[in-house]
Order: C-alpha cells, then structure tokens, then sequence
C-alpha cells in the first residue's frame, strides 16, 4: 500500500513538473514574440522619423480683430523658432488682406497651425506631404563617390610628371569640385525643406461686429450705411472730375482760340467792306 502511494506521488510530482516546465516555456516564447513585435515597431518607427518629407501647408482666415491676429501671428513664428520668408499686406477695398510664407520647423507646426486656426475663422485648409527620401540618399551617395575620387585624382595629381598630365588632372579636379558643390547646394536645399514646413497664410479682414438691437436700430444702421454709399459715390465722382480738368482745359483753349479767330477774321472783312 505503501509502494502504491509513494508511486501515486511521484507520478502527480512528475506531472507538475512538466506542466511548470511547458508553462514556462509558454512564456518565454509569449515574451519573446512580443519583444519581436515591440522591435519590429521600433524599426519602423525609425524608419518613418528617417524619411525626408517635404510638408506644405495653405491656409485661408477670416478676422475681425486684424491687427491682434497678424501681431499675434508674427510673435508664434519667432516663439516657434521659425520665420516669415516673405508677406504682403494690401488694403485695396474697405479692409485689408495679409499675405505670407512661413517657414516653422517640422517639430512645431502643428502649434502653429492650431494658434492660427483658434484664433480666427479657417475659411479653407489644405496640406500635401512630398517623399524625397530617395532623392536625398541618391544625392548623398553622389557626393561620397565624388569626393572618393576627388581624392583619388589629388593623389595623381601629386604623382604627376609633367606640366601636360599635371594641367589635365586640374581640369578634371574643377569639374568635380563644381559638381560636388552643386550636389552639396541640393542636399541643403533638401535638408532646409524637410526639416522646416512652408505655410502659406492669407488672412482677410472683415467687418467689426455689431450688436443688434432690435428693428429700428437695424433700420438707423442701414439708413447710416446707405449716406455712407452715397458720400462714397460724391466722393468718386469729384475725384473724377478733378483728375479730368487737365483733359477739359486743353480742347477748351484750342476752342476758345478758333472762336477769336473766327471773330477776327470777320471783323477785318466787314472793315474791308466798308472801304
């Protein structure tokens, strides 16, 4: 009985044992997949963080409180580390319309758009994302081979043994030297664009708010805005015809001149007469 029972507890021990064991192994092949997975999306984010994008943003605003805005504009480009390329400013009508190209680096965009974006009426907004990934590590490829033989021909250069091969090997080293500069001046061109994004800006300003308050006061603010229309149209018309007086007086004079001589003529005819 003993025997059968020492045999019984051996058996369960055996069984648990195993159990742990494939358990643990459960595990390990668990851990070591997700490690798989967790690496496998680390590569791709690097991968993604190593791409070259080219990002471009257009934005279209409306505002009421126009000089706050662009003020407040301005003062988020610098506080963004970036920097407005050019702007224009026009006050062709009634209010006036702001135009810009900033450049904020890639980093801090989207701060920058949502300050633009809160503080003013987004009438429309769109964005376009250019790879040039392969174009900068092509680039970049072609400057490593040229400079390698850059430094090739500077070796023949000093081995040469005449003033004929020594000439040769100058021109061929101006060319590649030109060459890398030009490829150098793209791979900067590249790493300004990816690294900053371009925002177009166009900001209009509208009308200042008004408060209703109620019918009639609805009636006096057209009745003002209509006396307004009319001085504006006096105010057209009189200028046109100041800007026209230089265009009158000349046919005028030469009017008036042919009148006198008319009148001249026929007064030494009528005097000949009465001889």
């Amino acid at each position: 009985m003993k025997k059968i029972i020492t045999l019984t507890i051996g058996i369960i021990l055996i069984i648990s044992i195993l159990c742990g064991c494939s358990e643990t192994a459960s595990k390990s092949d668990i851990a070591y997949e997700n490690e798989g997975i967790v690496s496998e999306e680390i590569l791709q984010d690097e991968a993604v963080d190593s791409r070259k994008l080219i990002k471009e943003i257009s934005l279209t605003a409306e505002t009421k409180d126009y000089d706050n805005y662009i003020d407040g504009i301005r003062k988020n480009v610098v506080s963004n580390g970036g920097y407005i390329e050019s702007s224009d400013e026009s006050n062709l009508s009634d209010y006036r319309t702001f135009t810009a190209t900033i450049r904020i680096p890639v980093g801090k965009t989207d701060s920058f758009t949502d300050f633009a974006s809160k503080n003013a009426t987004i009438q429309s907004r769109s964005e376009s994302v250019k790879d040039v990934t392969e174009e900068y590590v092509d680039i970049e490829a072609r400057i490593k081979v040229y400079k390698a033989e850059e430094e090739s021909l500077i070796e023949i250069m000093k081995q040469a043994d005449n003033i004929t091969d020594l000439l040769a090997v100058k021109e061929q080293l101006a060319d590649l030297r030109a060459e890398i500069e030009s490829y150098t001046a793209q791979l900067k061109s590249l790493e300004n664009k990816t690294s900053y994004s371009t925002v177009s800006l166009t900001v209009y300003e509208v009308e200042r708010e008004v408060k209703s308050e109620g019918y009639w006061s609805n009636i006096w603010n057209n009745i003002i805005k209509g006396f307004k229309n009319v001085g504006k149209i006096i105010t057209t018309l009189f200028a046109f015809a100041l800007s026209s007086i230089p265009y009158l007086v000349i046919p005028a004079v030469i009017t008036l001149s042919i009148v006198v001589a008319i009148r001249i003529l026929i007064k030494k005819k009528s005097l000949n007469r009465k001889k």
